[in-house]
C-alpha cells in the first residue's frame, strides 16, 4: 500500500526529487519503492528523462484505478469517523422540498450536534447497498423485506389549481372541460374521478409530467387542475397560489414510511430520527383528523 502510494505522488509530481519533498523522504526511499513495486508487479512504470519522469502504458492504465481506490477508502474513512454526528436522509425531490424542508428547523433543534443531509431520487424500492444512505422516506404499503418501515402518514390526494382556474370549478363535474395535469404512476386521477362518482370523463388526458412537482408548478399557472398531496402542497395553499376547488380528498392505501436496515434500528441517531419525525407525523394528522376523508382500496 505504501509503495503504491509513492507511485502516485510520484505520477503526479513529475520527478522522484519533488515526490521525496512532498513525502518528507529522501529520493532514494522513493526510488527504493518504486523499485520495489516494479519487481512485484514485473512491469517498468517509469521512463526518466531530462526533464523528470514519463509513465510507461501500465503505469497509465494502473494509475486512475489506485486513485480510485485510494479516494474511496479516504471517503469511507472520513464516513466512519463522522458517522454519528452526520445523518444521511434520502427521499423524492418532491417531498423534500415541499414538506422536509419546511419541517427540517424544527428538526434540527430537537437533533442539535447532528448533521442532516439530505439526498434525492424518484424510486419507489429501498435500497441501501452500496451507500452512505442512513435512512429514507418512501412511499408505499409498507411491505418491503430486510427494513424498517415506520409509517408517517397516509398520502391524501384532491385537486389543486390556480385561485383563476379555480373559480371556473363550481362542481366536480366541471372538471370534464378542464385539462389535467399528471405525474409518474398515472393512476391517481382515474382513483380519485371514481371515488368522486364522477362517469364519462377522459382521466389520462392532460400534459404528463416526470414529477408532481412539476405537475403542481404547471397547476399554479394556470395550466391546468393537478392531483396534489394534501402533505406536500400546505404552505402553496396558506400562501394561495395554490387552491383546492373541492373538499374531496381520497386516501388510496398508499403512506409515507421512514425505512432503514433493521440492523440499525439502535443507533442513536436513527433512535432521534424516527422519534422526531414521529412526532411531526402525528401534529399533521391531527391537522387532518377533521377532514371528510374518502378511502379506497386498490389492487397492489
Amino acid at each position: 500500500m505504501h509503495a503504491l502510494e509513492v507511485f502516485v505522488t510520484a505520477a503526479r509530481c513529475g520527478t522522484f526529487s519533488r515526490a521525496a519533498g512532498e513525502m518528507f523522504v529522501t529520493q532514494s526511499a522513493i526510488s527504493r519503492q518504486i523499485q520495489h513495486l516494479e519487481d512485484n508487479l514485473g512491469v517498468q512504470l517509469f521512463i526518466r528523462h531530462k526533464r523528470g519522469l514519463r509513465l510507461t502504458p501500465e503505469a497509465e492504465a494502473l494509475l486512475p484505478i489506485v486513485e480510485a481506490a485510494f479516494t474511496q477508502i479516504a471517503r469511507a474513512c472520513g464516513s466512519l469517523r463522522n458517522s454519528e454526528q452526520v445523518l444521511t436522509l434520502r427521499m423524492p425531490p418532491t417531498l423534500a422540498t415541499r414538506w422536509f424542508l419546511p419541517v427540517l428547523p424544527s428538526l434540527q433543534a430537537r437533533l442539535p450536534g447532528l448533521d442532516v443531509r439530505l439526498t434525492t431520487y424518484d424510486a419507489w424500492e429501498p435500497s441501501f447497498e452500496s451507500s452512505d444512505i442512513d435512512a429514507a422516506i418512501v412511499q408505499g404499503r409498507g411491505d418491503w423485506p430486510d427494513v424498517e418501515a415506520v409509517p408517517l402518514f397516509p398520502e391524501l390526494l384532491t385537486p389543486v389549481t390556480s385561485p383563476d382556474l379555480a373559480r371556473e370549478l363550481e362542481t366536480p363535474e366541471m372538471l370534464r372541460d378542464k385539462p389535467l395535469l399528471h405525474c409518474f404512476p398515472l393512476s391517481g386521477w382515474p382513483i380519485w374521478l371514481e371515488a368522486a362518482k364522477l362517469q364519462g370523463i377522459a382521466s389520462h388526458r392532460g400534459q404528463i409530467f416526470d414529477t408532481l412537482e412539476l405537475a403542481l408548478s404547471a397547476a399554479t399557472r394556470g395550466q391546468g387542475v393537478a392531483l396534489g398531496d394534501l402533505n406536500l402542497i400546505q404552505e402553496s395553499l396558506r400562501d394561495g397560489v395554490l387552491v383546492r376547488p373541492f373538499p374531496i380528498v381520497v386516501n388510496r392505501g398508499i403512506s409515507y414510511y421512514l425505512i432503514f436496515p433493521k440492523s440499525r434500528a439502535l443507533v442513536p441517531k436513527i433512535v432521534a430520527l424516527r422519534q422526531s419525525l414521529e412526532e411531526e407525523a402525528e401534529r399533521q394528522k391531527q391537522a387532518y383528523a377533521a377532514l371528510d376523508l374518502i378511502r379506497v382500496t386498490t389492487p397492489d
